[in-house]
């Protein structure tokens, strides 16, 4: 695969987690642990992708995922939302907010790593 992908998590657990199941699949991992510095790291590195904890201390990932969206050098970047509480009408949330999908925590690897191929895949079927 080979892409990269930005992580904002505050958790460190779960970034750790999330870094080593994209890792196996041969990504490149970048680390936030808020979105303030996650919202600098899109900006400066255009990653292929940014997974977006939801539950950040500060701004919150809707927050982040509606200024990824809003800003011109990132708003093409594809963006998951990771949530540890989904709750329904979570997902449209999230979408409101301009993200592509989200994934629940904790995560699992299968599921995950289908929506990484979808996503980072062009043309995949899913």
């Amino acid at each position: 695969m080979g892409h990269r992908v930005l992580v904002v998590d505050d958790h460190l657990m779960s970034l750790e987690l999330v870094s080593v199941l994209l890792a196996q699949e041969g990504n490149q991992v970048l680390a936030a642990t808020s979105g303030e510095v996650g919202l600098c790291l899109a900006a400066a590195e255009a990653p292929d992708l940014i997974l977006m904890d939801l539950q950040l201390p500060g701004m919150t990932g809707y927050e982040a995922i509606r200024r990824l969206k809003a800003d011109p050098v990132t708003a093409a970047i594809p963006v998951l939302a990771l949530t540890g509480s989904a709750m329904k009408g979570d997902d449209l949330k999230v979408r409101a907010a301009g993200a592509d999908g989200y994934l629940t925590k904790p995560l699992d690897a299968r599921v995950f790593r289908e929506t990484l191929r979808r996503i980072l895949t062009p043309g995949a079927a899913g």
